[in-house]
């Protein structure tokens, strides 16, 4: 593994600074903390992180309600599991597996991933209406040799966060072995709840590596109604069983046309929050599979009230929790994030698809490196396409907000869908409908976008220094420079 002794040492420092923040935060003495974030950003070694740390020390100050999820976490999570924390995320990820990463890159030529999706089966106790994990092969697992040296070889490239995904993940027959095995790594995964008995969360809280994600569909009736009874009360009782515990942990949901309402409501994310919940990731209803049901997605209209609703929760102290947005929150990661990206999706076959909602593929872990992966055609193509006919990162999804895109891609490189049924998506009523859906939310989000959002975006990138997200950026320069961020330090003219 190729860790420097610089990364090492500012890895170290990293997570001294990071222990002395906690322990002043758990005092109730925060008057330190500010300029604690100031000495963390001098020694961050890529600027992104620099500038950000700086940016939280200022909020810091400021009582502002963007550092509260923050300061909650380390008052809330058991001793053992806010360590794991802060060395697996801020300090092997954040530090070390940054520096590693951009040293891989160069030297390999090739734009590496961030980290990975894997899902290792895709089993399951239950069977959810539109879950995509259901429509693949349920007869085999990912090898346990496979799965353990694709982790070994993406710290080896600087990848120490994982998520896991499926199927249900706790199904797979060593999935403890190797969370034990990479105790250098952090792990969150999906999961239905079901299975978080108290001696598996026992298990989970000795790890302290791992954050479950539970998928809840809001209402008890709208968790049942898609997940089966009685899913939601051991849904309860997992969450009650994590709290006593003090890990972290969080809540998955898909938003549809039939939750869409209760989703946006502010007692959902109240109730997630009485929960215990640190984080929550919110996801658009997918058509994918043999059926794909274009009824169940939430209209454009109700994907705007949830990005604007989502905006107004950030901005209050009354919802202490992170929030990640799919797909309204593109601006914040540079767009569509598929195809390594910043990651990709290895399935229980090996197969590695560009995202977990595009199941079309070209290559297999088994037979490539992930560096091999990182370069092939198909991917390169994806990323080349990125942001996909315009600079808008409102909409950056090539499944439903650039449908033609993904036609095209899948048709040109010849990738072969991972599961039955797939046709459906690239032809006929399916791809109307997406069409049609593209278009609508063009006409509301475009006029976001110029308003205020592309000069936001372009402000943001005052705080990075990689060149292939710069160069992306450049790209659609000429198109978009009137009202852009003109202090922005890219800014040629």
């Amino acid at each position: 593994m190729t860790v420097s002794l610089i990364d090492k040492t500012k890895g170290y420092l990293t997570l001294k600074i990071i222990k002395r923040i906690a322990d002043r935060i758990r005092r109730g003495e925060s008057g330190e903390v500010a300029d604690l974030f100031e000495s963390l950003a001098k020694i961050a070694p890529a600027k992104y992180h620099r500038e950000s740390f700086k940016l939280l020390a200022g909020k810091i100050r400021n009582d502002d309600p963007f550092a509260q999820p923050f300061l909650r976490m380390i008052r809330e999570l058991s001793p053992h599991c806010l360590q794991k924390f802060m060395q697996n995320v801020f300090v092997n990820f954040m530090v070390m597996g940054r520096g590693i990463r951009d040293r891989k890159s160069r030297e390999l030529g090739v734009h590496l991933p961030n980290f990975m999706v894997i899902s290792p089966t895709m089993k399951c106790n239950l069977h959810c209406k539109g879950c995509y994990a259901a429509e693949y092969d349920q007869n085999q697992d990912l090898p346990y040799e496979v799965f353990d040296r694709l982790l070994g070889e993406g710290k080896s490239l600087g990848m120490y966060f994982y998520t896991l995904s499926g199927g249900e993940v706790l199904l797979y027959p060593r999935i403890f072995e190797l969370l034990e095995k990479h105790n250098d790594c952090y792990f969150q995964f999906y999961t239905n709840g079901t299975l978080l008995t108290e001696e598996i969360v026992d298990r989970l809280a000795e790890l302290g590596n791992v954050a479950p994600m539970i998928s809840i569909e809001g209402t008890k009736e709208h968790t049942d109604s898609r997940r089966g009874p009685g899913v939601y009360e051991k849904m309860i009782s997992a969450y009650s069983l994590m709290k006593e515990r003090g890990m972290v942990y969080g809540f998955s949901t898909t938003f549809t046309n039939a939750n869409a309402e209760y989703i946006t409501s502010d007692g959902f994310i109240s109730r997630m929050i009485d929960f215990g919940c640190t984080f929550g990731w919110i996801f658009q209803y997918i058509p994918i599979g043999a059926k794909p049901d274009l009824s169940y997605m939430a209209s454009p209209l109700q994907r705007n009230q949830l990005r604007e609703k989502v905006a107004g929760w950030r901005e209050s102290k009354d919802y202490p929790i992170l929030f990640g947005d799919f797909w309204n929150d593109g601006p914040y990661v540079d767009g569509c994030m598929a195809g390594g990206r910043r990651y990709w999706h290895v399935i229980h076959s090996g197969m590695v698809e560009p995202c977990v909602f595009v199941p079309f593929a070209v290559d297999n872990v088994k037979e490539k490196s992930i560096a091999e992966i990182a370069a092939s055609p198909f991917f390169k193509a994806i990323r080349e396409s990125q942001p996909y006919d315009d600079d808008d990162l409102l909409r950056p999804c090539m499944i439903i907000d650039h449908p033609e895109v993904l036609r095209d891609l899948v048709r040109k490189y010849g990738a072969r869908p991972c599961h039955p049924g797939l046709e459906a998506m690239l032809e006929g009523k399916v791809a109307e409908g997406l069409d049609r859906y593209a278009e609508k939310l063009k006409a509301i989000y475009d006029p976001v976008w110029d308003e205020s959002w592309r000069a936001r975006y372009w402000k943001s990138l005052e705080r990075e220094e990689d060149s292939y997200t710069l160069e992306k950026a450049r790209k659609h320069f000429p198109a978009t420079c009137e009202g852009c961020s003109r202090q922005w330090a890219g800014c040629n003219k």
